[in-house]
């Protein structure tokens, strides 16, 4: 017991340097998932990747609208925000993010579950309507560190592959 708590502060110590600024503090909240998640940042890449994103995904799943519509329209709004002094890699980003996508989900049959669609409507009616921000990231499901330990193993089973294994599991 007494090394695992030896290894968590060394964790946090290690960890506490990582930080961005000097003003930030290391929390056990932000260690044990305690601490809420931040608000996406709402500019131009921002929105760019998220429409994309979207749009495709809103494609593969069948959805009925007019893609190339809906880029028009955003890239529209893009150029209309005050400041904007790049609206070719706005573009750029846009793109970028709908054909990866696009290409990522094309293989997968099992993609658009309930979940899934009722994420993608409720976006993909966000951009048509005009409003362009980015969603909120998902909340995650663990609760910390050592959530679903000892839970009674309704979580599927945990698998750890030998990094020097190279059987094609």
């Amino acid at each position: 017991m007494k090394a695992a708590g030896s290894m968590l502060v060394l964790t946090a110590l290690a960890l506490g340097g990582c930080s961005s600024t000097g003003s930030e503090l290391l929390s056990t909240g932000s260690l044990l998932g305690n601490d809420k998640p931040s608000a996406p940042v709402n500019d131009g890449p921002a929105r760019a990747f998220q429409v994309g994103t979207v749009s495709a995904r809103a494609i593969k799943c069948g959805f009925n609208f007019d893609p190339a519509k809906l880029k028009t329209n955003y890239l529209t709004y893009e150029r209309q925000q005050p400041g904007v002094t790049d609206v070719a890699k706005v573009e750029k980003i846009y793109d970028v993010s709908f054909n990866a996508v696009a290409k990522a989900v094309a293989a997968e049959g099992e993609y658009c579950s309930d979940a899934k669609t009722r994420t993608i409507k409720a976006d993909l009616g966000r951009h048509l309507a005009g409003d362009y921000t980015p969603s909120a990231p998902p909340e995650q499901q663990d609760e910390g560190l050592f959530s679903g330990w000892g839970s009674g193993g309704s979580e599927k089973e945990f698998k750890m592959k030998h990094p020097m294994d190279n059987s094609g599991d």
